[in-house]
C-alpha cells in the first residue's frame, strides 16, 4: 500500500498528467454524452502532477454533455443507535439526537469519501442531492434537472443511482474495484433477511429546518458479499464491452455497465438465503 509522498514517488516512472487520464478514459469507452457513477483510490495512480483536481478535470473534460456523480455521503448523521464503526456509549444517544445540528447540503463535508469526490463538490455546476446521509454528488449536463431528485425512503426508486440503470449509465472505478461500489446497496432491499425501519431526520430546505420522515433498511445478517457479486459479474462479462480494463499509472481503472450489475446483484441478494443454506 503507498502511504508517503516519498512512495508514491518512488513508485512513479513517470508524472501523470491530465491527458494521461483523458486517454484512459476514452480508450475505456468514455465520450462526450456518457453518463458514469465514479469512485476512486487516488493514492493507487502514481505521482499526478495535480493530484485529485487532475482527475476531476480530465472527467469533464471528456463528458461534456452526459453525467458526473460521485458520493457525497455524511453517515455521522444517521441514527447513533446503529452505529458501528465506532459504536457510541447507549446513555449518550439521546443527546446526540436532540443536539444534531440539521443537515445543510451547502456546507456538510463528506465523510470516508477520499479527496477526489470532496474536491469534487466544489466545482462549478456540481449539484448536491439533499439526503442528510447518503447524498451524491451530481454533475448535469444534460437538460435533464431529475439527475438530483433523491427520495429519503430507501422502498422508492426515486434515486440518480436507479435513474444511472435507466439511462445506460456506467460505474467506473479508478484505482479501486467493486468493494467502494455505492450501487451495490441499492439492491440490497431485496435480501430475505431485510428488516425495514422508520426515522426522522432534521435538514435544511429552502433556507428552512425542516424534520422529515426516513426509511432505511436494518439486515439481520450478513448480505455485504461484495466480492461474491464481482466475481459472478466479471465471470458474466469479462471480456465483453460491459467489462473494461486500462491502466492509468499505477492504477487498474475498469468500467462497468451499471444495470448488468444490478441484475446480478439483485439475484444474489434476493436468493441469498437459499445460497447460504445448500
Amino acid at each position: 500500500m503507498i502511504k508517503s509522498q516519498a512512495e508514491v514517488v518512488n513508485k512513479t516512472k513517470r508524472p501523470i498528467t491530465k491527458e494521461d487520464i483523458v486517454k484512459g478514459l476514452k480508450k475505456l469507452g468514455l465520450t462526450s454524452d456518457s453518463k458514469i457513477e465514479v469512485h476512486t483510490k487516488l493514492s493507487s495512480f502514481g505521482y499526478i502532477i495535480n493530484k485529485e483536481y487532475d482527475i476531476i478535470d480530465a472527467l469533464m473534460d471528456v463528458i461534456k454533455d452526459g453525467v458526473i456523480i460521485m458520493p457525497a455521503h455524511t453517515s455521522e448523521n444517521s441514527d447513533p443507535t446503529y452505529w458501528e464503526n465506532p459504536p457510541v456509549p447507549k446513555e449518550w444517544i439521546d443527546l446526540i439526537k436532540k443536539n444534531k445540528r440539521p443537515f445543510d447540503q451547502n456546507i456538510y463535508i463528506p465523510e470516508r469519501v477520499g479527496k477526489t469526490p470532496i474536491a469534487f463538490l466544489r466545482y462549478p455546476d456540481v449539484e448536491r442531492t439533499n439526503h442528510p446521509i447518503d447524498s451524491l454528488a451530481v454533475y448535469n449536463q444534460t437538460s435533464d434537472p431529475t439527475w438530483v431528485y433523491h427520495s429519503l425512503h430507501q422502498d422508492e426508486d426515486i434515486h440518480p443511482l436507479y435513474k444511472l440503470a435507466q439511462e445506460n449509465g456506467k460505474i467506473l472505478f479508478l484505482g479501486t474495484d467493486f468493494q467502494t461500489c455505492t450501487s451495490i446497496h441499492l439492491t440490497e432491499k431485496y435480501a430475505e433477511t431485510v428488516t425495514k425501519k422508520e426515522d426522522t431526520l432534521k435538514l435544511i430546505k429552502n433556507g428552512q429546518i425542516i424534520q422529515e420522515s426516513y426509511s432505511f433498511y436494518e439486515f439481520d445478517d450478513d448480505i455485504d458479499h461484495f466480492d461474491e457479486i464481482a466475481k459472478r459479474y466479471i465471470a458474466e462479462y469479462e471480456g465483453t464491452p460491459y467489462y473494461k480494463q486500462v491502466k492509468i499509472g499505477l492504477a487498474t481503472c475498469t468500467l462497468i455497465d451499471a444495470e448488468s450489475l444490478y441484475d446480478i446483484a439483485y439475484e444474489f441478494h434476493k436468493n441469498h438465503k437459499k445460497i447460504t443454506s445448500n
